[in-house]
């Protein structure tokens, strides 16, 4: 595998109009220093400001299918248009090229009839995915790439694929996940019922909002992220994930619980014919940064959820 380096920079005007904006500042002439503000943000740099001046973060852009968005933020939304196919597949991949493939080659190869888009958000990988991915469109118009020019937190990343989903069921697929048989008429049968509004391969349940396990139940508080599928008109009412979750853990669990604020519920579908391999760990991160960063996460879930029992199924307030 090969890895593609990136290198960043801030252009000089756009240091200079921070420079600026900083002696605005200490002059008090702070109105002034907030158009320039605006300018910075609207090339595609955050400010964040601090005694000693501002620190200039580079915005991250996206690619989608070859038109470029210098801001992210500027991706336009399809959330309220029309349903053009019955399932929008959508995964991330960051550097893992081969595991991303193979994903994305089962889906193509059990697809059959089905109506169907594939987006692959390509969160700024180093390892060509996205030369893999052009070179197959030519005869895959189902796929399509929405690429990062800086590497994205988990949440955001995925919000970039929602905000272009077109289906009517949206399926979310971990990039570890290979699909051995058609999982698509299974999934259609179960999210035919209107009162189901979420479903995949594998449930967890709770009983106090601070515990979770894999449940055999049929319904359960949460179905888990490696393959979750809900329904696309949901997003109108719960949102995009939050994207305070940079990193994954408790990110998929949040969102369960935001879709199913919104009075459906999340069941099971058995016997999906996929294998799930083993996800391949960030290097860049050590086993006491993830338990700290998946600890974090946990808090940020308790704050907001911690106090709706009301999300819990009756049967499990019982035990």
């Amino acid at each position: 595998m090969t890895i593609r380096p990136y290198r960043h920079s801030i252009p000089p005007e756009i240091l200079a109009l921070s420079h600026e904006r900083d002696l605005l500042r200490r002059r008090g002439q702070y109105e002034r220093a907030d158009v320039l503000k605006r300018q910075i943000e609207d090339a595609g740099y955050a400010v964040k400001d601090n005694p000693r001046g501002a620190h200039l973060v580079i915005l991250p852009g996206v690619e989608v299918d070859g038109k470029e968005y210098r801001i992210a933020r500027q991706l336009p939304s399809m959330i309220d248009e029309p349903d053009t196919c019955l399932f929008s597949v959508l995964l991330v991949g960051r550097n893992n090229a081969d595991q991303t493939r193979r994903c994305i080659e089962s889906v193509l190869r059990y697809a059959g009839d089905t109506s169907l888009e594939i987006l692959l958000i390509d969160n700024a990988s180093q390892d060509d995915i996205d030369l893999w991915v052009i070179a197959i469109q030519q005869r895959e118009p189902r796929l399509h790439l929405l690429r990062t020019s800086r590497a994205m937190g988990a949440a955001e990343a995925y919000n970039v694929g929602l905000k272009q989903c077109r289906g009517r069921y949206i399926l979310l697929l971990d990039a570890s996940i290979e699909l051995t048989g058609d999982i698509f008429a299974p999934l259609e049968k179960t999210l035919a019922t209107d009162q189901i509004g979420v479903t995949g391969l594998r449930g967890l349940c709770t009983y106090d909002l601070r515990h979770f396990e894999e449940s055999q139940e049929p319904e359960v508080e949460v179905i888990d992220g490696l393959c979750l599928v809900f329904k696309r008109s949901l997003l109108k009412r719960a949102g995009l994930f939050d994207e305070r979750y940079r990193y994954p853990h408790y990110m998929d669990i949040d969102f369960n619980f935001a879709l199913r604020d919104q009075g459906v519920q999340a069941v099971v579908t058995p016997d999906l014919p996929l294998v799930c391999h083993p996800t391949i760990q960030d290097a860049t991160l050590s086993d006491a940064e993830r338990t700290r960063l998946t600890k974090r996460n946990f808090y940020r879930f308790l704050d907001k959820w911690g106090g709706r029992e009301d999300l819990i199924l009756e049967e499990h307030l019982e035990e």
